[in-house]
């Protein structure tokens, strides 16, 4: 019981002795914080007590009143990135001459001697021409039909559609250019296809996709008409169908076979 009670005063002396220490300590750095800030405060204050005043004049210049509008009007003084105001020609004219330019060793900002100037207009004509020529030879080419003939550029429908080709053809165009290529065997169907056409415009025939030669030939009332479709029906199975193109004479006279009959009926039509 004794050593504890002296254990206890031990340990409240130790604590009592440990807060004085930091007490004091706390004391000490205060005392040389503010030591120092004083000193610091001294040594400013003699800094600028030392430094020499600024004596020198001083002249406070401003803007001349228009002092904008001559930078705007002068050329050296425009970055603007705005598009040269140059037509097609001149920017042509322009680009040949540079090039020839390079081309001769003179310099870009050089003045133009006169013979570069009179080859930068015939180069220019020259381009020109040969922009003609080719507008020309693609027009002549398409034979004007861009604008004025929007019908043809549908015959080149595909040989095997019935349907369109009878709505919408130029059979006799079609025809000339098969000839052309020396296809006998599409003239015949073409023909043939024609034939079709020109007995439903004058109500010979109703003709439907579908619908077989037979059906044609059996709604054919005028028995010298329902020969010649007889002969020309089978002429067109045989060469077309039978794949057997015909040579020229055979072809020649299948041709008029069938134009003698588009003949009448036009004319009766």
């Amino acid at each position: 019981m004794k050593h504890k009670a002296s254990l206890i005063l031990l340990l409240f002396f130790s604590v009592q002795l440990i807060a004085q220490e930091k007490s004091a300590l706390e004391e000490v750095q205060t005392v040389l914080t503010d030591s120092f800030d004083f000193d610091k405060d001294k040594l400013v204050k003699k800094m600028l007590t030392d430094l020499p005043s600024d004596t020198a004049k001083r002249q406070v210049t401003g803007f001349q009143q228009n002092f904008k509008s001559e930078y705007l009007s002068d050329d050296e003084f425009n970055y603007s990135q705005g598009k040269d105001s140059y037509s097609y020609w001149q920017l042509l004219k322009k680009r040949i001459g540079n090039f020839l330019k390079k081309l001769f060793g003179y310099a870009p900002d050089a003045p133009t001697p006169a013979f570069i100037e009179i080859l930068i207009g015939v180069l220019s004509g020259i381009v020109v021409l040969i922009v003609l020529f080719i507008a020309v030879r693609i027009l002549i080419r398409h034979k004007g039909r861009w604008f004025f003939d929007k019908k043809n550029e549908e015959l080149t429908l595909d040989i095997y559609d019935t349907e369109n080709l009878i709505e919408k053809a130029d059979f006799r165009q079609l025809i000339a250019e098969h000839e052309q290529k020396g296809d006998t065997r599409s003239c015949i169907r073409l023909y043939f296809l024609w034939t079709l056409k020109v007995l439903k415009n004058n109500n010979l025939i109703n003709w439907l996709p579908d619908k077989t030669n037979s059906e044609y030939l059996n709604e054919i009332t005028d028995q010298a008409m329902k020969n010649q479709f007889s002969y020309l029906s089978y002429l067109y199975e045989y060469v077309w169908y039978g794949e057997f193109p015909l040579e020229n004479n055979d072809y020649l006279n299948a041709k008029s076979a069938f134009e003698n009959l588009l003949r009448k009926e036009v004319l009766n039509g």
